[in-house]
């Protein structure tokens, strides 16, 4: 649990340094910068929660069950965050834009795909094994969950706060790579 909670203060760092110093953004935001490195989280455990790291590493149920839970509070914040109009891009003429839309899809199925692999660790008598595979595809979802969101914003890098990369494209790359050494060891062992 050490673990969890040290790699969840590094990307809450890694918002801090970049939105409230680089973008300047004042306390007011602070939600706004939470909610950033609780996704990033959600989505780092997620990824890691598909592979069989090493024993001083938590079990992949605990980094699902993780992934589950920051995802959970990163919905709740995103809510709230929306109702203050924090995303204003996603909204359009009192409703959602299309862009919110996709946002809005690719985050609720992402949460629905990871809830089975919950269901069948917390109730693995009730629940089949094979609902764990659902897992990848909720990452795969989950991969095009910051890039709608993000992509605009990725480049120039000129732009990036004190250089520092946005964190959707950072999840993106994260979650690519992880999902990438998934499929080839899935691939070398059939």
């Amino acid at each position: 649990m050490k673990k969890i909670l040290a790699l969840f203060l590094v990307f809450y760092g890694y918002a801090v340094v970049r939105y409230h110093f680089g973008k300047q953004l004042d306390i007011s935001y602070f939600l706004f910068v939470f909610n950033k490195a609780v996704a990033w989280s959600a989505a780092a455990f997620l990824g890691f929660s598909l592979l069989q790291l090493s024993e001083k590493f938590p079990s992949r149920k605990l980094l699902g069950f993780t992934a589950f839970g920051f995802g959970l509070i990163h919905i709740t914040l995103s809510l709230l965050l929306g109702i203050q109009t924090q995303y204003k891009e996603l909204f359009l003429h009192g409703g959602l834009s299309e862009k919110g839309v996709l946002v809005v899809v690719s985050g609720a199925l992402s949460i629905l795909l990871m809830t089975f692999p919950f269901l069948a660790s917390v109730f693995p008598s009730n629940f089949p094994k094979r609902w764990f595979h659902l897992g990848k595809w909720a990452l795969l979802v989950n991969l095009l969950h910051p890039l709608i969101i993000g992509v605009k914003y990725w480049w120039p890098t000129h732009n990036w706060p004190f250089y520092l990369p946005p964190i959707t494209l950072l999840i993106v790359l994260m979650n690519g790579i992880l999902f990438s050494i998934y499929w080839n060891k899935k691939r070398s062992v059939n």
